[in-house]
């Protein structure tokens, strides 16, 4: 092998192995005891290896007062978070001041995991109120993750911020509704004939009988029967009453004949009551 070859070999292998182990931010953020909680999670989830494998990152810290909620979510969620705080370029504060009040489109770790969509993996940076804002590039997303501090950096290997609060993405803890796709019309059923009602839906539609009136055989119908038969018994005795007494006044002279008439009229009336 030729000698001129070897130096070449020996300085290729000590620039990969320096740029493989260029920092440890575990390390790093043991360093700072508002970060303990922070430097936990990205340890926890397996994220802090993920960094360290990079050459090149800005990682934008939570303090323990402003962790929140993030320590009771699963792991999987958690993480998908943290890489939002994850840049993929240097940023201090002295680049960040060349910003002035433009905003910036930086590049995150969840838009290299392939997960993000709708700018999830994105961040805008602002110049506001004499400091830097931090917020998800996702339409009407929050923005106010302020610049606290600058907690260490290492040019231009790794930076690290500290910000007020987490970055807050939309959908990132659980998938973004896609928009419903419309739904097939309905087919409308043609009008069928009207069905022929069987004889059983006839006869249930037949009007029946009132269970109250007396059939023409009940006893009530036989009893009501005598009744009407004596009240034309009694009008027909009557009219013939009214007959022969006008006969009676027709020929009042003769009192025995008038006698017998009455005596007949009543034996007649008598057998028509009975």
């Amino acid at each position: 092998m030729n000698r001129s070859i070897i130096p070449l070999l020996c300085s290729f292998l000590f620039l990969s192995a320096s740029s493989a182990s260029a920092f440890n931010v575990t390390k790093i953020l043991s360093q700072y005891p508002d970060y303990t909680n922070f430097n936990d999670l990205i340890s926890k989830t397996g994220l802090a290896s993920e960094i360290n494998a990079k050459s090149t990152i800005t990682l934008l810290a939570i303090p323990n007062g402003a962790i929140g909620d993030l320590t009771s979510k699963p792991n999987d969620v958690v993480k998908k978070i943290l890489t939002t705080h994850v840049v993929l370029d240097y940023y201090d504060t002295m680049k960040l001041q060349k910003l002035k009040d433009k905003t910036s489109k930086l590049t995150t770790m969840f838009q290299e995991s392939g997960k993000a969509s709708n700018d999830q993996g994105f961040l805008n940076v602002t110049a506001k109120d004499n400091t830097f804002v931090f917020g998800s590039a996702v339409k009407d997303a929050q923005r106010d993750s302020r610049l606290e501090k600058s907690v260490m950096n290492q040019p231009y290997n790794i930076s690290i911020l500290g910000i007020s609060q987490p970055i807050v993405t939309p959908g990132i803890d659980s998938p973004l509704s896609p928009s419903s796709a419309p739904s097939p019309k309905a087919n409308t059923p043609k009008s069928s004939p009207p069905k022929a009602e069987s004889p059983a839906e006839e006869e249930a539609e037949a009007p029946t009988k009132d269970a109250d009136s007396p059939s023409a055989d009940s006893p009530a119908a036989d009893a009501q029967a005598p009744s009407s038969s004596s009240a034309d018994k009694l009008k027909i005795s009557f009219g013939f009453f009214v007959v022969l007494a006008s006969m009676v006044v027709i020929f009042k002279k003769d009192i025995k004949t008038n006698i017998m008439i009455f005596q007949n009229i009543e034996r007649r009336i008598c057998l028509l009551l009975k």
